[in-house]
């Protein structure tokens, strides 16, 4: 028994030293004798991370790296760049060089996955309902979570394994933060100033109705919703309901311009910590784009929080909220 204990250790170590080792890509590509190879990361703040690149000798090459959880890369060899979704994990790739692509990368898991879901053409979450057990399902959720319903609906499909995987993980956070900053939820109250640098807060509107838009002097889509916004103050001012446009912008020089330019007579603030995912309004509210609204009521409480594709709906919540 002992003796079989033994054996089956044995067997196990190899894939437990390669898990620590990382991943490892060993192509063979016709059309081409030299230059390199390299995994570039990119994260959805647009910044990217390029590992070490690798020589490729006549036509051949290996190439080791180790990521820190599976997930979308773009590997590039020679001049073409496709995506390909990475693990720690053996590979091989035999191509061509005209028809170098993803599909092309054979090994580990995830990526044979998420060549599936292109190649069916289905949108994220219909792919994801269909497939919640896949390795790449948690990945296809993080996709998804833009609204509070949305990140509800692709974390309550999500297998056991998938809801305890980086992707999962983190779609398990976002919902979390959708919960504090959701509807029925007190207002958190944040940094922000004025444009002489004075202090503002949310208490200083206690007992009406808020509507707070965020936006910046960068974004084209905030700076078309202003004249919608000057429609609805210009409505409801009177009414016991307060407008309130936040900027995020990282230059208080360009959003007072800015502000200048479009005429915005209604309250103007500033909000600590730009756009930054890390501090500021994003992580408290979990913002993932912008414009958003935030309307809050007479009680304090969030009554909606309103994405892009949602911001046209403020005016009968406003309705609701003075008139109830």
């Amino acid at each position: 028994m002992k003796s079989l204990i033994r054996l089956i250790v044995l067997l196990l170590l190899p894939a437990f030293s390669f898990a620590e080792e990382g991943f490892v890509i060993k192509g063979k590509v016709t059309g081409i004798v030299s230059g390199s190879v390299s995994v570039i990361i990119i994260n959805r703040e647009d910044s990217q991370q390029e590992f070490p690149k690798v020589r490729i000798e006549n036509g051949e090459f290996t190439y080791t790296g180790k990521i820190d959880h599976p997930q979308l890369v773009n590997l590039k060899i020679s001049t073409k760049i496709f995506p390909v979704f990475l693990e720690n994990a053996s590979y091989t790739i035999n191509s061509d060089f005209e028809s170098l692509s993803g599909e092309k990368l054979v090994g580990g898991k995830i990526n044979g996955e998420y060549n599936a879901f292109i190649k069916s053409g289905k949108p994220h979450m219909e792919f994801l309902k269909a497939n919640p057990t896949m390795g790449v399902a948690p990945w296809l959720g993080i996709m998804v979570a833009d609204t509070y319903d949305h990140t509800k609906e692709a974390y309550s499909v999500l297998s056991a394994e998938g809801k305890n995987s980086f992707f999962g993980q983190k779609l398990k956070a976002n919902l979390d933060l959708y919960d504090k900053s959701g509807p029925g939820k007190p207002m958190q109250d944040f940094k922000m100033s004025d444009p002489s640098g004075k202090a503002v807060s949310i208490k200083d509107f206690a007992g009406k109705v808020i509507v707070l838009d965020f936006w910046a002097s960068w974004c084209a889509p905030c700076i078309g919703y202003i004249p919608k916004m000057r429609e609805h103050y210009n409505k409801y001012k009177d009414q016991g309901v307060v407008f309130l446009s936040v900027s995020v912008d990282d230059s208080p020089e360009k959003w007072k311009k800015a502000m200048d330019e479009q005429k915005m007579e209604w309250n103007q603030v500033l909000a600590a910590g730009a756009f930054s995912p890390t501090e500021g309004i994003r992580p408290i509210f979990n913002i993932k784009s912008i414009p958003y609204l935030i309307v809050v009521d007479q009680q304090g409480k969030i009554a909606a929080p309103l994405d892009a594709y949602h911001k046209d709906e403020v005016a009968s919540v406003i309705e609701k909220l003075i008139h109830k």
